[in-house]
């Protein structure tokens, strides 16, 4: 199993943290959530309570989330979680999670005997559904597919877990969700990231696992400060906010993307923006960057995100750019689910990109990780002879000035209709911490000075990553090979007069 050399000591804050995939991030976060004296509040995509406990403190009082949960209750703290449900015909799977969260959380709080309103797991739809007229011409196709998916399901599903799967009204059609993951405790410690929370998500930095296992993820901690009062004030209000009964509270330094319903959705599939805020910060940053602009995301699908780099690369012909994408979707690369909006995902993906290379030339390196050993069979998940590791990430850094790091991909979705939420950062010693943290991830050894230092790190980068493309696995100096836009681009399929928003 590779391990990674020891590196120089990372200046620590006390009121900052970067967490660098979860097996970092969620022994952190049980910790905070083991010391809570009064509440618990959070919004995640996924939560299961099965997810096992990884913090030494943890682990001496129970074995999993769900007893870590029962914990705290029983000492009188208050849990409030809002999980994402989806739409049960197109989203079967993540709609049964959801409510396997939901039936758990009946357990614990009969278990934990909370008192009234003590425990509450509220599994939330976006209010947002496709108009009339786009609803009228996707039905037969959306018939199908609900008897196709409740053909498959016993009785037993139907009624417990896919629960607005089975009734006999016409399926509407959730195109909207809330993909944010955050929890506030004790209105002065702030976790907040990209990071779900179940066992599919776990891996750590190292990244020793099979390809299929594998996730890298980004997540903070924050303790004090307006940005956690900010966090909690957006946790109180975006389900008023999405569902159109309210405006969004103006915040500083939590950037969120949220929309509504139109008040004349008719003819529309999607909802409405009510704020743009990731996007507005990501299109300012490029504007004001000077010399390097670093990415780390799931998706580069953006037409709006990849001309803002192009203005930005034309504008300052110092500017270089390091971007750290996945090598596959994972339902590609892990499913081999090759359907249509796959299929447009790599269309756009592939424009997106060669619109940012165009621009940038050599001044831009686009990179993958792998493993560094050789892949043991042919398959979707491998680059460069190695398996891949999925990047999950949702990084923003800009110079040495801004960052961004929060649950929005650089896709139309994430900027545009589903509820996300960031951290905006300004100070210099976090800003040092967090490069810091996420450039030595990616290396194996101690890195020299020049990797760190904005006038001379991109040549270093730029020459190491092309190196480990064409070196055999066991003599790559770190994870990344070259990004290849051309891996499965028979694949690509346009779909003219689709919007971009929809994947």
């Amino acid at each position: 199993m590779f391990e990674s050399a020891p590196s120089s000591p990372i200046e620590q804050l006390a009121d900052f943290d970067v967490l660098i995939t979860a097996d970092e991030a969620w022994p952190a976060f049980e910790r905070a959530v083991l010391g809570a004296r009064s509440k618990v509040h959070g919004s995640f995509r996924i939560f299961d309570l099965r997810t096992k406990l990884r913090s030494a403190e943890a682990q001496t009082i129970g074995e999993d989330w769900f007893d870590l949960l029962c914990h705290v209750i029983r000492r009188g703290v208050t849990v409030s979680l809002i999980v994402s449900d989806f739409d049960p015909v197109m989203g079967t799977p993540l709609h049964e999670l959801t409510w396997q969260t939901v039936r758990q959380g009946a357990a614990l709080a009969e278990i934990a005997d909370a008192a009234p309103g003590q425990l509450t797991i509220t599994a939330a739809l976006h209010p947002a559904r496709a108009g009339m007229l786009p609803w009228g011409m996707l039905l037969p196709a959306v018939i199908k597919r609900k008897w196709e998916q409740v053909a498959g399901l016993s009785k037993d599903r139907l009624t417990r877990q896919s629960v607005l799967l089975g009734r006999n009204a016409l399926p509407e059609l959730r195109t909207v969700t809330h993909h944010q993951k955050m929890a506030v405790i004790d209105d002065d410690t702030l976790f907040i990231g990209g990071l779900d929370l179940n066992e599919r998500r776990f891996d750590t930095p190292v990244h020793d696992r099979p390809a299929h296992e594998s996730w890298s993820d980004v997540q903070m901690i924050l303790r004090g400060g307006p940005e956690v009062a900010e966090a909690q004030k957006h946790l109180d209000t975006f389900l008023d906010v999405t569902a159109g009964k309210r405006g969004a509270p103006d915040l500083k330094w939590i950037k969120r993307t949220l929309s509504a319903p139109r008040r004349v959705q008719f003819p529309y599939l999607s909802p409405r923006t009510v704020v743009n805020e990731i996007e507005e910060a990501h299109l300012q940053s490029f504007r004001a960057a000077q010399h390097l602009i670093y990415i780390e995301t799931q998706f580069l699908r953006s037409s709006v995100v990849s001309q803002a780099l192009a203005d930005a690369a034309v504008r300052n012909p110092e500017l270089r750019l390091l971007a750290i994408l996945p090598a596959l979707p994972d339902s590609l690369a892990f499913d081999e689910e090759d359907g249509l909006d796959t299929r447009f995902g790599i269309s756009l993906q592939r424009e997106a990109v060669a619109v940012v290379q165009d621009a940038f030339g050599d001044r831009a390196v686009l990179a993958s990780p792998v493993r560094p050993v050789m892949s043991s069979r042919d398959g979707l998940a491998v680059l460069a002879g190695s398996p891949i590791i999925y990047v999950h990430n949702k990084v923003l850094v800009q110079d040495d000035r801004f960052a961004l790091i929060g649950s929005g991909n650089l896709n139309g979705r994430s900027m545009n209709w589903d509820t996300e939420a960031g951290v905006a950062i300004t100070d210099p010693a976090r800003l040092r911490l967090l490069r810091s943290k996420l450039m030595r991830h990616w290396w194996f050894d101690d890195l020299p000075p020049e990797t760190m230092d904005l006038s001379t790190l991109y040549h270093w980068w730029a020459t190491a990553i092309a190196a480990n493309g064409v070196c055999l696995p066991e003599n790559r100096t770190g994870f990344l090979v070259p990004y290849d836009p051309e891996n499965n681009a028979h694949l690509a399929q346009a779909l003219p007069g689709v919007t971009e928003n929809i994947v």
